[in-house]
This record gives structure tokens, sequence and C-alpha cells, in this order.
């Protein structure tokens, strides 16, 4: 699976992961990162994100990379945009951020010595934000782009039919935005076991009561 679907790639051998995640985000961060390994949807280990604030966060964006022994480094961007979901990640809840997944690099096994993350930017659900601007500034100016997808995903399946849908949403040529995105639908789709023109409908129908409030 690729990064762009939210998976950190591992090098790992017999990494047992009782191993720690190391959260090295800036003091006073709303967010926690963690290891987690309770989700039978996911299958394997993941990297958790917890809300230690008392306000609902509608967006986040995390770094998360593992070292190998040999000082190889795999990292990850893990870019949770809440208001293309079904609710905001409430006070103390803790929702996936990234998988920890197996990768061989040339064949050969490595050893992981250490993973860590570190929150760099969070949205709350009133717009306020916290931490570095930079760092959550692609992932607000897609929006726009990612609503406009849905619409164009709905309003195809409406006016062209399930077909005309499905081929839109496995085009190869959408941009890294609506790509991600179609990723993460099908995704949500299969694991729900529902068709995607509903998620796609439901996701839309959030990002739109988002624009509404004034949020983008």
């Amino acid at each position: 699976m690729k990064c762009t679907l939210l998976n950190i790639l591992l090098l790992v051998c017999g990494l047992a992961f009782g191993q720690k995640l190391h959260d090295v985000s800036a003091k006073g961060s709303p967010v926690s990162l963690m290891v987690k390994d309770d989700d039978a949807g996911i299958g394997r280990p993941y990297a958790a994100a917890r809300n230690n604030s008392s306000e609902g966060i509608l967006a986040m964006v995390a770094v998360v990379s593992a070292t190998d022994e040999h000082g190889k480094v795999k990292r990850c961007h893990s870019n949770m945009d809440y208001a293309f979901k079904s609710g905001v990640l409430a006070p103390k809840e803790a929702r996936f951020s990234c998988v920890l997944t197996d990768l061989y690099a040339e064949g050969a096994k490595a050893k992981i010595t250490s993973v860590e993350g570190a929150v760099r930017f969070v949205q709350f659900d009133d717009g306020t934000t916290w931490g570095d601007p930079d760092a959550g500034k692609a992932l607000l100016a897609q929006r726009q782009q990612k609503l406009a997808f849905l619409q164009k995903l709905v309003e195809t399946y409406y006016e062209s039919g399930e077909d005309a849908f499905t081929a839109l949403l496995d085009e190869r040529k959408l941009e890294p935005p609506e790509d991600m995105l179609a990723a993460s639908l099908k995704s949500e789709a299969k694991y729900e076991k529902i068709a995607p023109i509903e998620v796609a409908k439901k996701r839309m129908a959030a990002a739109q009561q988002w624009r509404a409030s004034g949020i983008f």
C-alpha cells in the first residue's frame, strides 16, 4: 500500500509490535500518538492519534517514521481531514493515523531500532489552529478541490450511471488530492460493505456542512 494511503513503510525483520512509538510532538500538542492493535478491520498494528484537548478536532497533520539498524529512515505523512468524515475527533477519542506495515528493502531484512512520531498541525472544530501553519497549509488548501471531486462523482452517478461513476473513481490520471480521496473512499466502502456512491454522498454532505459553517 502506498504512503498516500497513510501507510508508514517499515523495514522490519522480527519487530514485535510491543515496541512503543516515541512521541516527539512539540510541547502543548493537543494530540498524542501511540501504537495500537485493536481493530480487526485493519488487521495489523497501527499508529493512533488521541485527542487530549477539550475541543473537537477537525484536521491534523502528523509524521511517523521508523529507523532501521543501518540508519535508514522510512517516513510517512498522516493527513487526516475529518471535514470529509462522519464527525470530528472528539475529546479523549483515539483514531487510526497510519498503518505499520512490513517492507523488505532490496531483498534483505533490516531490524527496526526506533519508531517515532510528531503532530505538526491541528485545526479545531471552531476553525482555530495549533502548531505550524505551513504544515497544515496543503491539507486545508485541498478542501475545495476534494469537495468539487465528490460533487462530480455524485453528479456522474446520477446523470451517467454507475459504470461512469466507477470509471471516474478508478481514473489513473487524477490529481493527487483526488487520487487519495478516491482510494480512501473505495477502502471505506469495502470495509463498511456498502456501495462507493453511498460513501461519496456521506462525505460530500459532511464537507458541505463544514463549508456552510464558514470553516472553508
